[in-house]
C-alpha cells in the first residue's frame, strides 16, 4: 500500500472503505477515491495498453485530460479511471490487451513492427491485392479501438435528459477565476450559471492547499443563488450555445455573457520512454497525494522548464517523497522555490533536462543531461513540466484567435468576442490571488455589459483592475520546452494518445505533409481522447523544427467540439419514441410502481406485489389508473343513429344515465376495438376504447362521418381527462365517505352513469366491472386527477385499500375471462369466434359497419373459437405457445396467469370448435413439454355476475 497519512485537503473518507473488481480482482478504497486512486494505492501501476505499439501506459494527469488510464467500467468503455469515482460493486476492466494487461500479445507491433508501420502504411500496404481488402479489414479493425462497445444496449436503462437554461451569465471553470467570477456577478444581479467539470469546484485550490479557500468560495456562491453544476464539462460552443453534459442530463445553455475561467493544461516533455509507467505531470502526482492520500513514488527526479515544477518537488518532499534531483531547463533559475530546495539539500541542476526513462514495466532511472554530459539518476518516479498550455478550445470555437507567446512559449487566446471573457490562469493570471481578481474583474465586466452594477461597483472594478496589474508575475521567465530530447534512444512520442512519435511526424514532413493540419490527418496526432492537451504545442515545435518555421507561424490545428469526452448517447440523446403519461404518472413514480410501455404508454404495472395487488381488490378495495383509455365525445341529433351504424349492437335505445358495452368491426366484419359507451343524454354518448385505440377509432368515426354527413360532433377527449377504477367489496363503503350522493344498489346500479361529485370534484361515474368486482370507473378532468387519487387512497386506508397496476389487472380480468382487443383476438377475429355472439344484432334495421361479412360468416359453421382453459398442475404455458390437436397446430395460447385467487393457472386460447366445450381437454405444446387444459366456457371467477351486480 503506498497510502499517505492524512491530508490536509483531501477528498476521500477513511472511515468508509469501498471494494470493486478490476479484472476479476477484488480492490479496497475508501469513499472519495477514483478507480486510478484506489488502484494505485494498491500497488498497480499498469493501467492501460497503448492504442498502436500496445505499450504500457501509467498515470499522467490524474485530471481527466489524457488517455492513459482509459478503463471499461459496468460495460461501458473510455471511461478515465482518475476522475470516476469508485462505487461499490464496480466490475471495472482493462483495454485494448489481450490476454491482459500486464501480458499483450499485441506488444510484438512494438518489439518488431516499428520500421514498418510508419505514418500512412496502411494506405500503402494493404491497397493491393483488391481482392484481399476485405480480409485486411477484419484484421485491421479487430486490432483498433481503445474499447469495445457492448453488443447489446438495450437492457441500459440510462438515457440523456435535455434541459433549456437560459441564463445573463455562464462561467465555464469551477476554480479560483471561475468563483471569484460567478460571485461578482451574482452579487451584482445577474443570474449566473457556473459548470465545473470536476466533482467539486475549487480547481488548483483542491491539491495545492487551497482546500479551504476553496470551500469559502463555493459556498458564497451557493448564497448568491448561483447554480454551480459539477462533474459537467462544457463540451462546445456553438454560436451562443453552450451544451454542459452533466451525468445523464444534457444542459444547452444559452447565456447573455460568458466567462471562460478553464485554466491550462500542463505540458509533457518529449523524450525517449517518456511514456514508461512512473513518468507523470507534476500536477498529476500533487493531487495524488493531496487529494486521495496516495504516494506517487518513493523516489523521484524532477524535469521542468518553470517554477511550477519546483513547488511540485517542494510539496511532495513534505509529504515524504525522497528528491534525488531536479532537472530546470532555465539556465539560471532564482526565487523562493529555488532557495528552499537548496535549504533543503536537494540538488538542483540548471540548464539541465532529461533524456531518456529507462526502465521495462516502469521507470527505474532518469538519463539528464547538460552542456557538460549525461548522468543517470535512480528513481521509481518522473515527475515532468513542460509548460502550461492555456485550455482555449472553447475560445477558439466561439471566435477567439490563438497568438503564440515567445515568452511563455504557448499559444494564448486573443481577439476575443464582444460577448465572451476571459480569467484566471487562461489570461495568466498564474498565483491565486491574482486568479480571483482576474475572475472578479471578469465577472464585474459581464454583469455591467448586461446594464446592472452601479458608481460603487464601477469604482470597485477600476481598482480590482489596478490590483491585478500589480499582481506578482512568476518568479522567472519560462523557458520553452524544446522539441525532442534523446531521440536516438528510443521512440519520442508527441502523442501519447495515437502513439505518434517525433520521427513520425518527421516522416510526414519527408513525404510532403508540412502543413499542421495536413500532418494532423496523416499522423492522427491530436486526433485522440485528450484532443490535442496533451501534444498540441509539442507537435507544433517538432513540425517547425523538421520545416525550418517558426512555432509561431506552424500555429495549431482547428479547435473542434466536444471539447471534453462524452458518450454518443449524450448527443445523439433517446430515440424518438412519443410517450404518453398519465395526469397520475408523478404520483405512481413516488410509490415506487414498475413504470413499463404498454403500446405508447407509460403505465404502472405493478407496485411490487401483483398478486398481493390482485388479493387486495378481492379481500378488500383497489384503485387502478386507466387514464390511458381513449374517450370520444360523440354529440348531435343523430349520435344515436351513427353509433348503431358503427356498432354492431344498438345504442339508439339506450337511456340516458345507463352504459352498454360495444366492439367496433371492420369492413370485413373483424374485430379492431372494444370499449364502454355511456349515454348522458338524449344527443351526447360517452365512448370509451383501448388505450392505444383512440387515434385509430378517432380516425374511423371521422371517416364514416365525411361519408355519412349525419349531424354529429366527435371530439377527442383522451388526453384532457383522467381515469381510475375503484374495485373491491369496501369500494361502495369508500365512495359514499366522499360524495353526497346515494351510492347504494338500488341509486346507482350495474351499468349505471351520471355526474357526481367526489371529493369536492366533478366526475362522470360509471358503474362497470372489468376487474370482476363490484367497481366505480371514475372519470375526471386531468388537473384534479392527483387530488382524487390521494383523496380516496386516504379515505381508504382504514379497510385495507391498495393501488394495483396493469398486471394485477390481466390475472382479475381473466378470471372473468373479458377480452383484451389485440392480444386475445387478431386481425382474423369476429365476435361470434371470439365467444361474444350476443353482440352481434343481426336483427337491427339499421345496416351497420360488417354486416355483410358477419352474416356470410355465420353461414359457415366455426373453425376455432376462444374459450377459457385452466391447468390443474400449475405449469404455467407461455402467451403464444401452440395448442395441439391430430397431430398438427389447431389454435394458440392468448392470456395466461397463476390466479392467487383460484390457486390455479388459468388462460384464455383459441381452440378447435368442437372442443369448446366445459370439460374438455386440450393439449398445450411448448418447448417439447405438453400441458394438459380443461376448457371452460364460463367465467371462472362468479360466473353469475352476483359479485359486480351486488
Amino acid at each position: 500500500m503506498t497510502r499517505l497519512p492524512p491530508q490536509r485537503d483531501e477528498r476521500i473518507d477513511r472511515s468508509t472503505m469501498v471494494t470493486f473488481r478490476f479484472d476479476g480482482r477484488s480492490v479496497t478504497g475508501h469513499e472519495g477515491d477514483t478507480i486510478a486512486s484506489a488502484l494505485y494505492a494498491a500497488g498497480r501501476r499498469t493501467f492501460s495498453r497503448s492504442f498502436k505499439y500496445h505499450r504500457r501506459r501509467g498515470l499522467l494527469c490524474c485530471a481527466g485530460q489524457c488517455a492513459n488510464c482509459l478503463v471499461d467500467v459496468n460495460g461501458a468503455p473510455g471511461i478515465r479511471a482518475c476522475t470516476e469515482p469508485v462505487r461499490e460493486g464496480l466490475e471495472v476492466s482493462h483495454q485494448n490487451a489481450r490476454p491482459s494487461l500486464d501480458f499483450d500479445v499485441m506488444r510484438v507491433t512494438d518489439l518488431v513492427g516499428g520500421p514498418f508501420t510508419p505514418p500512412g502504411f496502411y494506405y500503402k500496404t494493404f491497397i493491393r491485392p483488391r481482392r484481399l481488402w476485405p480480409l485486411y479489414e477484419r484484421v485491421l479493425r479487430s486490432a483498433a479501438g481503445l474499447g469495445r462497445l457492448r453488443k447489446q444496449q438495450a437492457d441500459r436503462e440510462w438515457r440523456t435528459e435535455y434541459r433549456r437554461r437560459h441564463a445573463d451569465v455562464l462561467v465555464i471553470g469551477g476554480g479560483a477565476a471561475g468563483l471569484s467570477a460567478a460571485i461578482r456577478a451574482a452579487e451584482l444581479g445577474a443570474d449566473v450559471v457556473l459548470a465545473e467539470e470536476g466533482p467539486e469546484p475549487g480547481g488548483r485550490l483542491l491539491s495545492e492547499g487551497g482546500g479551504a479557500r476553496a470551500g469559502e468560495l463555493a459556498a458564497r456562491a451557493t448564497e448568491l443563488g448561483v447554480e454551480v453544476l459539477c462533474s459537467a464539462p462544457a463540451l462546445g460552443f456553438f454560436d451562443g450555445l453552450v451544451p454542459v453534459w452533466q451525468h445523464d442530463t444534457l444542459h444547452q445553455v444559452r447565456a447573455r455573457r460568458f466567462v471562460a475561467a478553464t485554466g491550462t493544461s500542463e505540458q509533457p516533455l518529449v523524450f525517449a520512454g517518456n511514456d514508461l509507467p512512473g513518468v507523470m505531470l507534476s500536477g498529476g502526482a500533487l493531487r495524488l497525494a493531496a487529494r486521495y492520500g496516495v504516494r506517487p513514488g518513493r523516489r523521484a527526479v524532477v524535469a521542468t522548464t518553470g517554477e511550477r515544477g519546483l513547488e511540485a518537488a517542494l510539496a511532495l518532499r513534505l509529504v515524504g517523497v525522497e528528491i534525488a534531483a531536479v532537472a530546470d531547463l532555465r539556465p539560471a533559475p532564482a526565487g523562493p522555490a529555488v532557495d528552499a530546495l537548496r535549504a533543503a539539500g536537494v540538488e538542483l541542476l540548471s540548464g539541465t533536462t532529461v533524456l531518456a526513462a529507462e526502465g521495462r514495466r516502469e521507470v527505474t532511472a532518469a538519463v539528464l543531461a547538460d552542456a557538460a554530459g549525461e548522468r543517470t539518476v535512480a528513481c521509481d518516479l518522473l515527475l515532468v513540466s513542460g509548460g502550461f498550455v492555456p485550455a482555449d478550445s472553447l475560445l477558439a470555437q466561439a471566435g477567439a484567435r490563438p497568438r503564440y507567446d515567445e515568452v511563455a512559449g504557448c499559444f494564448r487566446p486573443a481577439e476575443l468576442p464582444e460577448h465572451v471573457l476571459a480569467a484566471g490562469e487562461l489570461v495568466g493570471a498564474q498565483h491565486a490571488r491574482a486568479a480571483e481578481l482576474s475572475g472578479s474583474v471578469a465577472g464585474a465586466e459581464a454583469a455591467h455589459a448586461l446594464g446592472l452594477g452601479d458608481r460603487d461597483s464601477v469604482r470597485r472594478l477600476e481598482t480590482d483592475r489596478a490590483a491585478l496589474e500589480r499582481a506578482p508575475a512568476p518568479a522567472a521567465p519560462a523557458v520553452a520546452a524544446p522539441a525532442a530530447t534523446g531521440e536516438g534512444r528510443g521512440k519520442c512520442f508527441v502523442c501519447p494518445c495515437e502513439d505518434v512519435t517525433s520521427k513520425d511526424l518527421a516522416y510526414g514532413v519527408n513525404e510532403g505533409y508540412d502543413s499542421l493540419e495536413l500532418t494532423k490527418r496523416y499522423t492522427t496526432v491530436t486526433m485522440g481522447p485528450c484532443q490535442g492537451r496533451m501534444c498540441q504545442l509539442a507537435s507544433a515545435k517538432v513540425l517547425g523544427r523538421e520545416t525550418g518555421r517558426p512555432v509561431a507561424d506552424v500555429g495549431v490545428t482547428t479547435a473542434r467540439p466536444p471539447w471534453s469526452t462524452v458518450p454518443l448517447g449524450a448527443l445523439a440523446g433517446r430515440p424518438f419514441q412519443p410517450a404518453k403519461r398519465s395526469a397520475l404518472h408523478g404520483l405512481h413514480r413516488d410509490a415506487g410502481a414498475n413504470v413499463m410501455w404498454a403500446g405508447d404508454w407509460r403505465r404502472a404495472y405493478d407496485y411490487g406485489d401483483p398478486q398481493g395487488e390482485a388479493l387486495s381488490v378481492h379481500r378488500a378495495a383497489g384503485l387502478i389508473d386507466v387514464s390511458s383509455l381513449g374517450k370520444l365525445l360523440v354529440r348531435g341529433p343523430e349520435a344515436g343513429a351513427f353509433l348503431d351504424r358503427l356498432y354492431p349492437n344498438r345504442f339508439s335505445n339506450l337511456k340516458p344515465g345507463r352504459v352498454r358495452y360495444g366492439v367496433l368491426n371492420t369492413d370485413a366484419g373483424r374485430i379492431f376495438d372494444d370499449g364502454t359507451i355511456c349515454r348522458l343524454d338524449d344527443d351526447t354518448f360517452y365512448v370509451t376504447t383501448t388505450s392505444s385505440g383512440a387515434g385509430a377509432v378517432e380516425e374511423w368515426f371521422a371517416w364514416w362521418q365525411a361519408d355519412w354527413r349525419m349531424a354529429v360532433q366527435i371530439t377527442d377527449v383522451t388526453q384532457a381527462l383522467a381515469a381510475m377504477n375503484l374495485a373491491g367489496p369496501h369500494a361502495r363503503e369508500i365512495l359514499s365517505g366522499l360524495t353526497s350522493e346515494d351510492c347504494s344498489n338500488d341509486a346507482l346500479s350495474y351499468l349505471d352513469g351520471r355526474p357526481v361529485d367526489i371529493a369536492g370534484v366533478p366526475c362522470l361515474i360509471l358503474r362497470i366491472g372489468f376487474v370482476g368486482e363490484l367497481g366505480y370507473e371514475l372519470h375526471v378532468a386531468a388537473p384534479h386527477a392527483e387530488h382524487l387519487w390521494s383523496t380516496i387512497l386516504e379515505a381508504g386506508a382504514g379497510v385495507g385499500i391498495r393501488p394495483f397496476g396493469l398486471e394485477p389487472q390481466r390475472i382479475l380480468r381473466l378470471q372473468k375471462l373479458h377480452v383484451i382487443v389485440g392480444q386475445d383476438t387478431d386481425s382474423e377475429s369476429t365476435a361470434p369466434a371470439a365467444a361474444m355472439p350476443w353482440i352481434v344484432k343481426l336483427d337491427k334495421d339499421e345496416d351497420f359497419v360488417g354486416r355483410w361479412a358477419l352474416e356470410h360468416a355465420g353461414e359457415r359453421a366455426l373453425e376455432t373459437t376462444l374459450v377459457g382453459f385452466s391447468v390443474a398442475n400449475g405449469d404455467l404455458p407461455s402467451e403464444g405457445a401452440a395448442v395441439v390437436s391430430g397431430g398438427g397446430v389447431a389454435g394458440r395460447v392468448t392470456s395466461s396467469r397463476y390466479s392467487p385467487q383460484l390457486d390455479r393457472v388459468i388462460g384464455m386460447a383459441w381452440v378447435p370448435a368442437a372442443l369448446a366445450r366445459d370439460g374438455s381437454e386440450i393439449t398445450i405444446s411448448e418447448d417439447g413439454r405438453r400441458l394438459t387444459g380443461e376448457v371452460t366456457t364460463r367465467p371462472f371467477y362468479d360466473p353469475e355476475g352476483e359479485v359486480l351486480r351486488s
